[in-house]
């Protein structure tokens, strides 16, 4: 029954864009939250449908064993880019145990509307999941949220079992030898979404003597968009905080590149440093493996592919934490 439950919601997923009552949702999260475009929530929803394929989730069920009892699970779900949550609600239920969401305001339509697609379609699920304002009676948690907020996750959740996520970010390898669809993939790795999630490049590696130029040629298929109001607020607003401090940086009109070693950059801006040889690069990256979610680029010791940062599978568990794992001992 597990595994059909979830080949099930694969097939849900695939027929959603030609769905009258996906169409209606896509545009009430729209309304709600505009950083959600049409597109990029088709984008998500695109991406679990192949995600959720049967051979792929025999090897993720793998992962898991039966609980010694169904147990009530509460979810603190994020809402930076469309359906963030839905992997720790999906790990939730393959575990046997019932989910317990508060969703984000920010993505909040979403979500609940899977779920109920996904009960009328298997039954047996109703029961498995509740919506809530407030996570009481629960006998775990996961919580995602910032470094500020973990610290009152921490505490709150403190007496029962719990994964406390904090801040993450993602950077990329460039290597002297990478071509242009390497650096047009990175552009995927770096706009989509807008730069929000915790997946989105925000500083390259660049190997020594490289033009940071090449860059911008590479991803003006993107430059689009700073169409976006909130996306455009966010590129002046960092453009003028350059400008007033007399900062040394690049700009092509929609996005602004500072050589920095900070490894984070907001919606806008994307950081950059350059290296000699690529061991220091994978000795930073060792040393900030707290920080980071994905490290883009060809090198065997980068955990992810140019251009794949947002299409996550069914076993790319946040902050490399086994969530079927955690659930299958709680």
């Amino acid at each position: 029954m597990r595994r059909e439950i979830f080949v099930k919601l694969g097939d849900l997923l695939r027929d959603a864009a030609e769905d009258a009552g996906w169409q209606q949702a896509v545009a009430e999260a729209h309304i709600r939250n505009n950083w959600f475009t049409p597109e990029n929530q088709w984008f998500a929803l695109a991406n679990w449908a192949s995600a959720l394929q049967p051979e792929s989730i025999d090897a993720w069920l793998a992962d898991a064993t039966a609980p010694l009892a169904a147990k009530k699970v509460g979810l603190m779900l994020a809402g930076n880019i469309p359906l963030v949550g839905l992997h720790d609600i999906l790990c939730v239920i393959a575990a046997g145990h019932t989910a317990v969401i508060k969703p984000s305001s920010d993505d909040a339509v979403l979500p609940k509307y899977l779920l109920e697609r996904w009960t009328a379609a298997c039954p047996e699920l109703a029961g498995r999941w509740e919506i809530t304002e407030q996570l009481k009676q629960i006998d775990a948690a996961i919580a995602t949220g910032s470094n500020n907020s973990a610290r009152y996750f921490d505490y709150y959740f403190r007496k029962m079992p719990h994964i406390i996520r904090k801040n993450r970010h993602s950077v990329a390898l460039v290597r002297k030898d990478d071509g242009e669809e390497v650096l047009k993939a990175l552009g995927e790795d770096a706009f989509r979404y807008y730069g929000l999630g915790c997946r989105n490049v925000t500083h390259c590696w660049l190997p020594e003597g490289f033009d940071p130029i090449a860059l911008f040629h590479a991803w003006e298929p993107w430059a689009d968009i700073i169409h976006h109001h909130r996306y455009a607020n966010n590129y002046t607003y960092h453009r003028a905080i350059l400008l007033m401090n007399l900062s040394v940086h690049l700009d092509n009109g929609f996005v602004l590149m500072q050589e920095s070693e900070e490894l984070y950059s907001p919606a806008g801006m994307l950081r950059y440093s350059f290296y000699k040889d690529e061991a220091e690069v994978q000795a930073k990256a060792t040393a900030s493996a707290e920080q980071l979610q994905c490290v883009v680029g060809n090198a065997s010791w980068c955990n992810t592919k140019p251009g794949c940062s947002q299409l996550p599978g069914l076993r790319d568990y946040a902050d490399g934490v086994n969530t079927l794992q955690f659930l299958s001992t709680i």
